[in-house]
């Protein structure tokens, strides 16, 4: 068992994986060296520490990649909503409008009402009195001068 082997078990628990075992061949085999020199261990550690980090990359720019698409979709959405939130306001403010002069129209209704009951009850009253003055012989107020 050389270096390698002996820091593979060591640090992952495993054996080398074929394809690995061939990449350390091609790296010795480059600096005309032996797969048990340190400084190819040294290297492959950088190369799957470089290869590690060249995946957790990809997944960031994949993890922002589908979050800037989603936050996309969350502004398309909000958009509508408040277009339509926006139509909601604008007939409920028609509707209290409506009510508002609705509510405004029934007070002068009744304050008109009322006006011409006080009118007609004083009328009445009047005509009531010139009757009990016409049936007692009373000299009318407007005659007696």
């Amino acid at each position: 068992m050389n270096n390698l082997e002996r820091f593979y078990r060591t640090v992952h628990g495993r054996e080398l994986l074929p394809w690995e075992r061939q990449l350390a061949v091609r790296v010795a085999a480059a600096l005309n060296t032996t797969t048990d020199d340190d400084f190819v261990v040294h290297l492959l550690l950088m190369y799957n520490a470089t290869h590690v980090i060249s995946e957790m990359h990809n997944e960031l720019v994949a993890a922002r990649d589908a979050l800037s698409q989603g936050n996309r979709e969350l502004v398309h959405d909000l958009s509508i909503e408040v277009r339509r939130n926006t139509r909601t306001i604008y007939v409920l403010l028609g509707v209290v409008v409506a009510s508002v002069l609705g509510s405004v129209w029934i007070l002068l209704s009744l304050a008109s009402l009322s006006h011409q009951y006080t009118v007609g009850e004083a009328r009445f009253a009047a005509a009531l009195e010139a009757c009990e003055r016409r049936v007692t012989g009373a000299p009318q107020q407007g005659l007696a001068r």
